[in-house]
């Protein structure tokens, strides 16, 4: 049985900065609790962990809470500044470092924030491990702090920077000639994405890089590809790419302005390491474009729940290269251990500059079947299962589909909503499908 968690949720802990749990009180306290966590698991030596941020107004606060729980608990900490997601985990596999925590929600609006806690090698916590530091923070006890001899410092990781950007452009081939486009969602890539891509030789437009606290994601950045989009074709690029505030994530657009999202990407990055590995891991999201796409190259699909914790997991499982999910989060086994958006731009760019095609031609791999995703708010999260009226629907619409296509229903770990997708060879089928569901969800009584 899954035991429910009370802090975290999909991708870490997350929720509204300055509300519980992410008050100074309460983070201060998971600081403290996870280097307690840290000092019972590796008792052998003093601990160092790396902490980052992204460009949230509420950032500074929460890191500092963070940071005083930590030392408070006599662990050390290297404090990186805004980095992007997958530095930290970089930062970490690379300096033998005990673990790390980057602040950040990631995709959602600037009053938001979060914690992503990574472990010694450089991997989002596990389920099993978020349950470990959880049993640290509501225990009944009072947590033990260091002695005035064991306090823990902070150290200014500016200068380990550096080695970050030189992985990066150590992944791709020199672009000169390429006119590039780069959307920064005035996150944590504004400004090591720009200058990783100056660095490889490309000639390089850059928007959304002025952050002000505000509008991290605000209208820009991967959930709004059309802005990126729209400048690929005003200015005549070559392509374009989107990051979301922590830059986990990336979506692409072509010369036309065409957006390619994660499944694409998976597809090519699955033919371009084919030699090597003939497992390919992606989410329940994903399109069954991309499952045919791949079946008929003789590689294979493993499908798992979403989030990019569970794809690492499941790559490592079976030894995939490549992994990732829909939304743009793309895992490449060789440069890092969790999704990497200026690493995935990085690859695609060298690729198709390798080829000498244009990137349409380049991503013309495969047909997505229509696709919808519909999100309905909730007042509570019951068990799908408990919830008779739907599961009759969903019975009925399962039959009708048959091979037709498919449906994923799923509580967000992140937000009081219901995501419904419906996968079809039919839009109209798909609509039909799609109400049947919400109507069903509305008659249980757990809607807004």
């Amino acid at each position: 049985m899954k035991v429910k968690r009370k802090l975290f949720g999909t991708d870490g802990i997350r929720g509204i900065a300055n509300r519980y749990p992410l008050t100074p009180e309460m983070v201060q306290k998971i600081g403290i609790s996870y280097g307690v966590y840290l000092n019972a698991k590796f008792p052998e030596r003093k601990n160092t962990v790396v902490v980052g941020k992204d460009t949230r107004l509420s950032s500074d606060m929460i890191k500092s809470a963070l940071i005083s729980g930590l030392t408070s608990a006599g662990v050390d900490v290297i404090d990186v500044g805004v980095v992007p997601t997958p530095a930290v985990s970089f930062f970490i596999d690379k300096g033998s470092l005990y673990g790390g925590v980057m602040v950040s929600a990631s995709h959602n609006p600037y009053e938001y924030n979060g914690l992503k806690f990574f472990n010694e090698k450089g991997k989002k916590f596990s389920e099993a491990e978020e349950g470990g530091l959880e049993l640290v923070v509501f225990n009944k006890y009072e947590l033990p702090r260091a002695d005035s001899d064991n306090i823990g410092r902070v150290f200014d990781g500016y200068n380990i920077v550096d080695a970050y950007k030189k992985h990066l452009e150590s992944a791709g081939r020199y672009l000169a000639g390429l006119r590039i486009g780069i959307d920064c969602a005035n996150g944590a890539t504004f400004q090591i994405a720009p200058e990783v891509f100056n660095s490889l030789g490309a000639k390089v437009f850059t928007f959304n890089a002025e952050p002000d606290g505000k509008n991290i994601n605000d209208g820009c950045g991967a959930l709004y590809p059309e802005f990126i989009a729209e400048k690929v074709r005003e200015l005549n690029l070559d392509m374009g790419f989107a990051y979301d505030g922590d830059g986990d994530r990336c979506i692409a657009v072509d010369e036309k302005g065409n957006v390619i999202d994660g499944d694409k990407i998976i597809g090519l990055l699955a033919m371009h390491y084919s030699d090597r590995s003939k497992d390919v891991v992606a989410t329940v999201m994903s399109n069954v474009g991309l499952e045919l796409f791949l079946k008929e190259r003789g590689l294979n699909l493993y499908r798992t729940p979403v989030g990019d914790r569970f794809v690492a997991e499941k790559m490592e499982e079976v030894g995939a290269l490549i992994g990732g999910e829909q939304s743009g989060h793309i895992i490449v086994g060789e440069f890092g251990k969790t999704g990497d958006g200026i690493l995935t731009s990085v690859l695609i760019a060298s690729i198709v500059k390798s080829l000498r095609k244009p990137m349409s031609e380049v991503f013309d791999l495969f047909k997505l079947y229509p696709q919808k995703l519909v999100n309905v708010r909730v007042r509570k999260k019951t068990p799908l299962e408990n919830l008779e009226n739907l599961q009759k629907v969903l019975k009925e619409v399962d039959e009708e589909l048959k091979d037709r296509g498919r449906i994923v229903l799923r509580y967000s770990g992140t937000e009081p909503v219901l995501r419904i997708m419906v996968e079809a060879d039919s839009e109209e089928l798909i609509e039909k499908i799609i109400n049947r569901i919400v109507e069903a969800i509305k008659s249980e009584g757990i809607t807004d």
